[in-house]
């Protein structure tokens, strides 16, 4: 085959490159949760690091607010996902994505709990969470895997994130 008719044939595509979709953010805000319960877990059985009680305190909350409030105007809040490192004696950090779930914001945050209900003692109580911040930073989701740091354009992937905000809550303490 002559070199000029390749030029001439359609060309494929190496690749193909989609905006990251809402399941593939799942994925991620569900693999980053797994990730810092698996290094919590790691960093709590380091004798030798003297912060194995700093370690212990910490604590992941993870959830739907959605699926745990219930108000008339559910569209305004459908789907509102949550992550927060809670960090004994500060504010702990709270990651929440959009609603398309293809962005990630990270804030200090306090977690409270309100009873809707004060006459049913029964009543769930509900996560509320007091900003102490406003956005730390911003995380722009690239696939399931990685997201991509909006300040630098830094990438990182589960377990580097993961790794950034423990390192985070350690120089809190």
């Amino acid at each position: 085959m002559v070199l000029t008719k390749l030029w001439q044939l359609p060309k494929q595509e190496t690749f193909n490159i989609e905006p990251p979709n809402e399941k593939q953010g799942r994925i991620f805000f569900t693999e980053l949760k797994k990730q810092l319960e698996k290094d919590i877990i790691f960093l709590r059985s380091q004798k030798d690091l003297g912060k194995e009680l700093f370690f212990s305190q910490l604590k992941i909350s993870f959830g739907d607010l959605s699926s745990e409030i219930n108000l008339k105007n559910k569209d305004s809040i459908e789907n509102k996902n949550y992550l927060f490192l809670y960090i004994p004696g500060e504010a702990g950090f709270l990651i929440e994505p959009n609603f398309k779930i293809d962005t990630f914001y990270l804030y200090r945050a306090t977690k409270v709990l309100q009873q809707l209900d004060s006459g049913n003692l029964e009543s769930p109580r509900i996560p509320m969470f007091i900003l102490k911040s406003g956005i730390i930073e911003e995380f722009k989701l690239l696939d399931e895997n990685y997201v991509r740091v909006k300040e630098n354009n830094k990438t990182l992937s589960v377990k580097q994130m993961s790794e950034m905000l423990l390192l985070l809550a350690d120089s809190l303490e």
